[in-house]
């Protein structure tokens, strides 16, 4: 999913899905812009895989809302901190928190974009 806003204008930011494909035909098609990943598909995502790798039902709330305190961060330093919390609190499910970082923090915590 991409957003444009004008067809004549330049593109200063587009926010897309993390599909790589996609990413990777924007950096190629417009490379001045910045291609920002939408939190509604994070979330979507980061909830499908808590329900794969994090057995228990009753423990999805508690890792979805460590989730929710990560992303509603306000700046950077805050977001470290909060990392390592949301870390500790989902230390029981290694593999999420894996998927995590190797999948989103990493690569593109500096893309999240939430309207």
């Amino acid at each position: 999913m991409v957003f444009f806003l004008k067809r004549d204008a330049l593109l200063g930011v587009i926010v897309t899905n993390r599909d790589l494909a996609l990413m990777n035909v924007v950096k190629t098609i417009f490379p001045e812009s910045t291609n920002l990943l939408c939190r509604f598909h994070i979330d979507k995502n980061v909830k499908a895989k808590c329900k794969t790798l994090v057995g228990q039902k009753n423990a999805w709330d508690y890792v979805m809302e460590a989730w929710g305190s990560l992303m509603d961060c306000l700046s950077e330093q805050q977001f470290d901190e909060c990392l390592k919390k949301f870390e500790i609190a989902c230390s029981p499910w290694p593999m999420f928190v894996d998927y995590v970082n190797q999948t989103w923090v990493i690569p593109h915590k500096k893309r999240f974009v939430k309207a």
